[in-house]
């Protein structure tokens, strides 16, 4: 018992680096497999992170445990800019701002089994969701406020469903779960609006509203589900709700969110079918529903629209209605509306080895366009939670290397989605938008399947692609950029890589991928640059083996690297350029095989660029096929 606590709790420090904003703020599904047909899981689910979706799915799951990690990759960016009409006199910034902090690692765990034939329990560990920026200017920068202090925010939830289901009869099962919370928020740079309240009060309290380092809430709720098969097990459907998420006030930010620092986590509801026309085939959708406009820091309307001449066109709390300032009861919020958010999956099992799915979700941005509810002035906040987007599109695989081992890939694209206005608070007018992508591996260890687990993968034998010496993996950890001529520079940053390999024998190798070196910033004289680096690179290995299971390996080949050099010169605007080149690559790593089929890997990678060199430093793991 207490492996498993300590185990549950290495796995929450660990998903409380990660940082989404994708339907509204929370995941688009649960579990990566789910999210590779576009996050369904109401009515069908497999694994043990399905039961985060519906805990009825543990009948269905088996004796099992899974755990996964993915690079979770938002690109978000910003445009301030004035009125040409009306320009306004004052402001430290105009121009575009992108944010940094670009890539996350998103781990995930949970076990599933069955205590009798009917009763069914599991326990994931998931993150529910959240929003971060990193923006190095200042858009919201006046008077004594620099445009060089950053500004973000950093908020991500963290749910432990504890699940039980009962299998009812052969039709029917329901399940419920104690659903464990904790959330993590910081805000930082936002000093502009403590030195407006001298003017005109904007919050409750000033000294709760910035800049007070990460706050921790907890709290719980309830989860309910039902699951039902029809016509020969080829229909399901599925419900699930969960009540709102009672959770402890963030007392750092009682000046900043409503209900003096109340952020609870907002009810939903949802139902799904799942359509087997043969029984290696699976089409599913789902309907879902969270209520955000029921949690007053999030849906309470933005900074109103005033109609007072004398303010200049922008809202001002104080005049309007004192109760809506910063911290209140009714205090202004993100103005967001509830979302409904629509997804649909598609799996074929191709044989007894391999399954391949694909999908699409969609929820209109929850950020309102309507001025009457603060719709406008809404993008003032928003400008730091960005949480834009409305279309996903997932592909995935489940690839069964053994009897108890199932590897499971994922990648999912978010399109790129814009919103904006002018008039606004602090400032004048600003336009921001965000895309993202998610590349992600899980293992499943399967001490028992469930019931109709086999018959999905398909019933031809595996007669594709030999896999016999191929591998592939990823890492993260750690990019340094050396001999960068700054006067003062930030050159350490996240860096993370993707690759596939082929062993010819156990000295020789060869592989390739694509890697990710993250960004610098650095200042010389009026001069800031900014230099974001990705590469495409090909390296032959040589391995040679210590004992039957570690082994040390060196590499060289060469790489495509490909830099955007970001330069701004005082309060000019932002020039960006690109600087692509063909440099060498080499490093040295030991691996060791902590499964028949699994190695544990940590490397010293360099990129020889002719004017600045790279290094990364990265642990990780690779899964041979």
């Amino acid at each position: 018992m207490n492996k498993l606590r300590y185990t549950v709790l290495t796995a929450a420090l660990m998903a409380a680096s990660s940082a989404y904003a994708t339907n509204g703020y929370f995941l688009p599904g649960s579990g990566f497999r789910s999210q590779g047909m576009g996050g369904v899981g109401i009515a069908y689910g497999r694994d043990a992170l399905s039961v985060a979706a519906n805990p009825a799915n543990a009948v269905n799951t088996g004796m099992r445990g899974d755990i996964g990690v993915g690079i979770f990759n938002p690109e978000r960016g910003a445009s301030v800019y004035p009125d040409p009409a009306t320009p306004v006199v004052g402001f430290g910034f105009f121009g575009n701002t992108e944010s940094d902090s670009k890539y996350f690692i998103v781990p995930e765990m949970g076990f599933t089994m069955p205590l009798t034939d009917r009763l069914h329990v599991g326990l994931a560990v998931v993150g529910n969701g959240g929003m971060n920026t990193n923006y190095p200017e200042n858009f919201f920068a006046t008077g004594t406020v620099p445009t060089d202090k950053k500004l973000g925010v950093d908020l991500n939830q963290l749910l432990v469903p504890i699940s039980v289901a009962y299998k009812v009869n052969e039709q029917h099962a329901i399940g419920a779960s104690l659903v464990l919370a904790e959330t993590r928020f910081r805000a930082y740079g936002m000093d502009s609006f403590v030195n407006f309240d001298a003017f005109f009060p904007i919050t409750s309290d000033p000294a709760h509203l910035t800049n007070q380092g990460f706050d921790y809430s907890y709290g719980a709720g309830i989860k309910l589900g039902w699951l039902g098969s029809f016509f020969d097990d080829r229909l399901s459907v599925g419900l699930a709700y969960t009540s709102r998420t009672y959770m402890s006030k963030f007392d750092k930010y009682r000046g900043l969110f409503a209900e003096q620092g109340d952020f609870d986590i907002p009810e939903n509801y949802g139902i799904g079918v799942a359509f087997k026309p043969r029984k290696n085939l699976v089409i599913a959708a789902d309907v879902f529903r969270i209520n955000y406009s029921d949690i007053a820091s999030v849906g309470n309307p933005g900074m109103c629209v005033d109609t007072n001449p004398t303010s200049g066109g922008f809202c001002i709390p104080s005049i309007t209605d004192p109760t809506k300032e910063l911290g209140n009861d009714n205090g202004m919020g993100f103005g967001w509306k509830d979302q409904t958010v629509y997804k649909l999956g598609i799996q074929y099992g191709v044989n007894k080895r391999l399954q391949v799915r694909a999908g699409y979700n969609y929820g209109k941005s929850p950020i309102p366009d309507d001025p009457n509810f603060g719709g406008d002035n809404a993008v003032t906040f928003n400008l730091l939670a960005p949480a834009t987007v409305e279309h996903h599109y997932s592909l995935g695989f489940t690839y069964k290397a053994n009897e108890n081992l199932e590897v499971t890939g994922t990648y999912m694209y978010v399109a790129s989605n814009s919103q904006g206005s002018g008039n606004l608070n602090i400032i004048d007018h600003g336009d921001f938008n965000m895309h993202q992508n998610l590349f992600a591996l899980s293992l499943g260890w399967v001490l028992d399947p469930g019931p109709k687990t086999q018959e999905e993968y398909g019933d031809a034998d595996w007669a594709g692609i030999n896999f016999d010496g191929w591998y592939a993996g990823l890492g993260f950890g750690q990019s340094k950029y050396e001999d960068v001529d700054q006067t003062s520079a930030n050159t350490r940053t996240e860096g993370w890589k993707v690759y596939a390999g082929y062993q010819f024998n156990k000295y020789l190798g060869v592989e390739g991928g694509y890697v990710n070196l993250n960004d610098m910033s650095g200042i010389k004289g009026t001069v800031r640059t900014n230099i974001d680096t990705d590469a495409w690179a090909l390296s032959a290995v040589l391995s040679y083996p210590v004992t039957n299971k570690l082994s040390v390996m060196g590499k060289a080949g060469m790489a495509y690297m490909l830099a955007d050099v970001r330069t701004k010169n005082g309060a000019a605007l932002a020039v960006t350029k690109g600087d692509d080149s063909y440099e060498p690559t080499y490093g040295v790593g030991v691996k060791y095989a902590l499964l028949d089929n699994l190695d544990v890997r940590a490397e010293w990678d360099r990129y020889d660029r002719s004017n600045m060199n790279i290094d990364l430093i990265s642990a990780g793991m690779a899964v041979k096929f």
